[in-house]
């Protein structure tokens, strides 16, 4: 599928996808959110793609909302109807990026500011380059981070190190973004794509219905007291169990008392290997 503003190319069965504005630090654009929009839900559906790479062209990653042709232009109009059509599609793929069953990995290679911090709030491992830098600017500009902006932080960081970004608007380096936990980790620029790579790799050769059922606990535990969450994972091991056709009891911790592979290698059960 051929985009204008987004690169999406599909290799060894992950889904790479390009944010492409050079000019505009690859900032969203109305077209830009539709085309990773339709990209999410193609990659979704496939089930030949088993990860999710995300990153940007040239020197950065994201620089956010593109707020000349969109955010400010439809403010000024006042027209609710534009508004939506410029926002929808943003939030539309924040979500489904959120909720991708699959593994996703930000390859951070430079610029993040503004809605671009989300996406990478939102992915399941951030690798940074040491080149990123990153701000909630929209303090300095009399608004908030919103779009789900103040949400993706606080639900990532520290209480007072998601504050300190949306009420400072200070831009941060790469090194205190991950002693923040925004990211991952920091690697040397000519190495981030590289080690992206190796993750998504990896993360994709675990079993799918086992990763869909890890993430989702991830997600939804930290919200409950210890009992809810003890109940609900319970419930899970049975739901595990009947979406891998008993692989776990029957194939995978069999090999593993046997040491004939490790465990979490996804299609190897399939292949006794």
């Amino acid at each position: 599928m051929t985009y204008e503003q987004v690169l999406l190319d599909v290799v060894e069965n992950i889904a790479v996808i390009r944010m492409n504005r050079p000019s505009k630090k690859n900032a969203f654009s109305p077209t830009m959110s539709v085309e990773i929009l339709d990209a999410m839900t193609r990659i979704e559906r496939d089930d030949g793609i088993r990860g999710v790479l995300l990153t940007g062209v040239e020197d950065s990653f994201s620089a956010g909302l593109d707020l000349d042709i969109s955010f400010c232009q439809t403010m000024e109009e006042s027209n609710a109807s534009n508004f939506r059509k410029v926002m929808d599609p943003i939030l539309a793929w924040y979500l489904k990026y959120y909720e991708m069953p699959k593994p996703t990995v930000a390859a951070v290679n430079g610029h993040c500011y503004g809605g671009g911090v989300v996406p990478v709030s939102l992915s399941d491992v951030a690798i940074a380059s040491e080149r990123s830098q990153y701000a909630l600017s929209e303090i300095n500009f009399a608004h908030f981070p919103a779009g789900g902006t103040t949400w993706a932080v606080s639900h990532f960081l520290l209480p007072k190190h998601f504050e300190y970004l949306c009420l400072s608007g200070d831009r941060i380096d790469a090194f205190e973004a991950a002693r923040m936990g925004l990211v991952t980790k920091v690697v040397p620029h000519e190495q981030l794509e590289n080690e992206a790579w190796r993750v998504v790799k990896r993360l994709a050769g675990k079993h799918p219905n086992a990763y869909r059922t890890a993430k989702a606990m991830c997600r939804m535990t930290p919200r409950m007291s210890f009992a809810e969450a003890i109940k609900l994972e319970m419930a899970h091991i049975h739901e595990n169990y009947f979406l891998t056709e008993g692989e776990m009891v029957k194939v995978a911790l069999k090999q593993f008392k046997e040491k004939q592979i490790k465990t979490g290698t996804g299609e190897d059960y399939k292949r006794g290997t």
